[in-house]
């Protein structure tokens, strides 16, 4: 294991290529901008799996980030495709400004961030699982999602939450299904043009829980497991239409193909209860689940 594995003052451009990296600081980091146009990536890292000063854009490529205390991190970052995995003791995706130094108050990087409308995280596409101890998904700034699927398995922990920003979450596309701990809870922004729900669950729901949205026709919308103990989930999909009505689901049982917990459509649920019913009424509904 080494320091920061690669390392510069400026600017990093990837353009493809195989890396397997165990750093015990960054494995990726610049004091600039770092800029992935393809490549698979296997990381394990003591500090950020990927970080940057100033920006992180990322128009391609597959990374396994097993270990970090934060997955990718930058002041800007921008997904515009890709297949991540990431794991991370603390933020999987963090928005933050400031240089990036083991000596500010924690392994690795800074103790604090202020909010700024400079700082934005944007996913235009792209498969994203993120298992994080704190949040799933920080911004001291906004957020836009146009499309992709992000996948959360985010805190249990009531001082951190799945989804945490400063300024605006405006989704637009794409499938969201952020689970985890409901104390900072979160969900997008009500001026979106796509329409999420938010559900709470009256009771803790265990690991290895399964999740199930249906139309009142009967038609599936999703089924997801949870991999830990969970209080929240927000769930955005194109698939919601203002007006319709629709019944969540949990416990039960899967078969089909899943990834990062996400059964694709051919998939098939049994067995499950219904938890709650719930009618798309504006952009956030929220829903107490049972």
């Amino acid at each position: 294991m080494t320091s920061a594995w690669l390392k510069a003052t400026s600017n990093i451009v990837i353009d493809g290529g195989i890396f397997t990296i165990s750093s015990a600081d960054d494995a990726l980091h610049s004091n600039g901008h770092i800029t992935i146009n393809g490549g698979t990536f296997d990381i394990a890292s003591g500090d950020d799996g990927i970080h940057a000063d100033t920006s992180i854009t990322i128009n391609e490529g597959t990374f396994d980030i097993t270990k970090s205390y934060e997955g990718i991190e930058s002041l800007v970052i921008v997904i515009n495709e890709g297949d991540f995995n990431i794991v991370s003791s603390d933020d999987g995706i963090n928005v933050a400004g400031g240089n990036d130094g083991s000596s500010n108050g924690r392994p690795g990087g800074s103790s604090s961030s202020s909010a700024s409308s400079d700082y934005y995280l944007t996913i235009n596409d792209g498969f994203i699982v993120v298992n994080a101890s704190g949040d799933g998904i920080d911004s001291n700034g906004s957020i836009q999602m146009t499309g992709g699927t992000v996948l959360v398995h985010g805190p249990t922990s009531n001082n951190n939450g799945a989804l945490d920003y400063d300024g605006t979450f405006l989704i637009s596309g794409g499938t969201l299904i952020a689970a985890g701990s409901s104390g900072m809870a979160q969900s997008p922004s009500t001026s979106s043009e796509q329409y999420s729900v938010y559900i709470q669950f009256s009771s803790t729901k265990d690991a290895d829980t399964y999740t199930h949205i249906e139309s009142n026709a009967g038609d599936p919308i999703f089924t997801f497991e949870l991999t830990k103990s969970t209080q929240s989930i927000v769930i955005s999909t194109p698939e919601f239409s203002s007006g319709s009505n629709y019944s969540f689901y949990t416990g039960g049982s899967a078969t089909g193909d899943a990834t990062g917990g996400f059964y694709d459509d051919a998939s098939t649920y049994i067995g499950g209860t219904v938890s709650a019913s719930f009618t798309i009424n504006g952009k956030v509904s929220s829903v107490s689940g049972s």
